[in-house]
């Protein structure tokens, strides 16, 4: 023991320490994991959602990735991307989750692919002077038990976690409950709210229907219809969605939600202030009215106060024609600074589209006790009103003369809190009763309007992390230069910038290293006046050599 102690001491120990540290290190790292997520949206990281799904996975499941190698840009980034994804969720799923992601280039791989059902998907390729496509194999399959789950064709980066996280969700529930259906949600009828289904014979926006809106959360949720005029809210029921009613709701309706929210209800609602009628001469423009269902009323009760006008922007959706450049103003286009960046339902958004809003008055919510307010979305400093007199096209409307009339109107919004009793609820109000229609909700799932839609039903229903799971990566931080002068600063810091601040460290530290070297020479012999320069030393080589 003497012996093995006194050779520890020894410097001849060390390298054999150091390679034995080193393995160690290794076998806790094969255990353990860790990393450090810089982005603002946490793109890196997989949320407390997946975590918990993960974690308490009591079967065995397994997630295989299969990519083709040397894929061209952007998508070379994607395997290693899904690869750490994988890593983490292993890292903090329980026992039974396991992963595997496979080499496509190998053929009993791609045999392996085959058998669950994943194929080649085209992809495109830019080369120097034009783009060609290519077959490349980029999927998932998430087993579990008797179910077998693809998720083909993963083409970016966008939303991977939350695809996993909801398909591991779904086929969990439909192994034990019989539903692939994570949630169940009410939708309000029997006020002439707009159908859920696709009107193709519609005249108005309205009665378009909104099929696209009802698709987009079929996903993880069951849609309920509900009618309280001759029933009640059903017990299981968390959230419930009120779109555009147009006829008055009674008071023992209105008794209904109360209770709803009394017992920890959300509601989630989309109303205008206006209701558009048709004119019976279809060359005349439809008149607007006050709504008259009562739900604007109602909402006031709870200090949210939807006014009886409609807002329109200078910035806004803007659509070239033959008389050139043509400004939508009643469609403003919300900028990320006019969306709250610190609630999930919009703080990865930049760009939602809305329409036909009114202005939402909060300043009796504000002074609520026991609740947040949180203004979700607002329009742009250069917004008006207007509550008469609307004819929504583009050669009938002009910004005011007078600039002081213009300024930012809150369009969406959401109160939180003891609202009606000593329960958390939540309302949501979106000042649009047209925003969901299919004239303006189109089937791609990663809009900016669809993302905002989607993000309020799960915020709503208290599945906050769906929505930062869903638009990790939407928005870019990006660095808004108008001036070029600035633009080239910018340019030549990134070009030449680091060889610079490398190069002033350097001179720093020599500068440290020459005044400490001045400091020791004072402090123990000032009075030596010998110095021995790079010339002297290379001299003295120099005799030395030569006597040799």
């Amino acid at each position: 023991m003497k012996s093995f102690i006194n050779w520890l001491k020894k410097p001849s120990s060390d390298r054999v320490l150091l390679i034995i540290a080193l393995i160690l290190l290794n076998l806790v790292s094969i255990r353990g994991f860790m990393h450090v997520d810089l982005t603002r949206s946490k793109q890196y990281s997989i949320s407390k959602a997946s975590k918990d799904v993960v974690k308490h996975i009591d079967a065995p499941l397994s997630v295989k990735a299969f990519f083709s190698s040397n894929l061209p840009e952007p998508y070379n980034i994607i395997p290693q991307y899904v690869s750490d994804l994988l890593v983490e969720y292993k890292a903090n799923g329980s026992k039974y989750f396991s992963y595997q992601v496979y080499n496509i280039s190998k053929q009993e791989h791609q045999k392996i692919a085959s058998e669950f059902g994943l194929g080649p998907v085209q992809i495109n390729k830019i080369e120097t002077t034009q783009t060609s496509s290519q077959l490349a194999w980029m999927g998932i399959v998430i087993t579990y038990g008797d179910y077998i789950a693809t998720l083909d064709s993963i083409k970016s980066t966008d939303d991977i976690e939350y695809k996993i996280t909801t398909t591991i969700s779904k086929i969990i529930s439909a192994q034990e409950n019989n539903s692939e259906t994570l949630f169940t949600i009410g939708y309000l009828t029997g006020h002439e709210e707009t159908k859920l289904q696709t009107n193709q014979y519609a005249m108005t926006t309205r009665d378009a229907g909104c099929q696209n809106f009802y698709n987009l959360l079929s996903d993880i949720y069951t849609i309920r219809q509900i009618n309280l005029s001759n029933e009640d809210v059903p017990a299981d029921l968390n959230t419930i969605i009120i779109n555009n009613p147009l006829t008055s709701f009674s008071d023992a309706e209105f008794e209904k939600l109360d209770s709803f929210i009394a017992r920890g209800g959300s509601l989630v609602v989309f109303a205008g202030g206006l209701e558009e009628i048709p004119s019976e001469n279809m060359q005349q423009p439809p008149e607007y009215v006050p709504n008259q269902s009562g739900i604007i009323e109602y909402l006031s009760k709870y200090g949210i106060k939807i006014e009886n006008s409609m807002v329109f922007d200078d910035k806004c959706h803007e659509q070239n024609s033959m008389w050139g450049k043509q400004k939508f103003n009643w469609a403003p286009v919300i900028s990320k600074k006019n969306l709250d960046q610190h609630n999930e339902i919009s703080k990865n958004l930049d760009g939602v589209l809305v329409l036909a809003n009114s202005p939402i008055d909060v300043t009796e919510a504000e002074n609520k006790t026991d609740c947040k307010l949180t203004v979700l979305a607002k329009t742009s400093k250069y917004s008006w009103t207007q509550n008469s007199n609307i004819i929504l096209h583009p050669a009938y409307l002009m910004p005011p003369a007078d600039k002081s009339k213009m300024k930012s109107e809150n369009v969406a919004v959401l109160l939180e809190g003891k609202l009606k009793s000593d329960i958390n609820a939540r309302i949501v109000v979106v000042s649009s009763g047209v925003i969901t229609s299919d004239d303006i909700v189109t089937q791609e799932t990663s809009t900016p309007l669809a993302l905002f839609l989607r993000n309020t039903v799960d915020y709503a229903n208290g599945a906050a992390d769906f929505c930062t799971m869903r638009t990790k990566g939407k928005c870019r931080d990006l660095i808004q230069i108008k001036s070029p002068i600035y633009a080239l600063i910018i340019q030549l810091l990134n070009m030449f910038g680091p060889a610079v601040i490398v190069a002033l460290i350097g001179f720093i530290a020599s500068r440290i290293r020459n005044t400490r070297r001045y400091l020791i020479h004072q402090k123990y012999n000032p009075d030596d006046e010998r110095t021995i320069s790079k010339k002297d030393v290379d001299k003295k080589v120099k005799g030395e050599n030569e006597n040799d």
